[in-house]
């Protein structure tokens, strides 16, 4: 057990109503709960077929056992591989439809 003394809380709101002790400073201010954020993300809905959902399961255990950090990893490594290409078929089919 817990040593000191401690008052119980609807005794503490009595006592305050009734003057007898001062009121307990209020916090307006809570901490925030849950998972610290990592920026401002797009959520997404993402279908994995079922034959390859076992692997990407096995695999985010690299990322411990997150699988958003482990497809984010997949999408950022193909950006810096092929970025350039993309925006370069891009380029190319915006020219095609501006010449339809």
């Amino acid at each position: 057990m817990a040593k000191g003394t401690y008052t119980n809380k609807a005794a503490q709101s009595v006592a305050e109503f009734r003057g007898e002790i001062e009121p307990s400073p209020v916090t307006s201010e809570k901490g925030k709960s849950g998972r610290p954020s990592k920026g401002k993300v797009h959520k997404i809905s993402l279908s994995i077929p079922v034959e390859l959902y076992d692997g990407v399961e096995f695999a985010s255990y690299f990322f411990r056992g997150n699988i958003t950090a482990y497809i984010n990893s997949l999408i950022r490594r193909d950006l810096e591989r092929n970025l350039d290409k993309y925006q370069e078929f891009r380029t190319m089919m915006e020219e095609m439809n501006r010449t339809l």
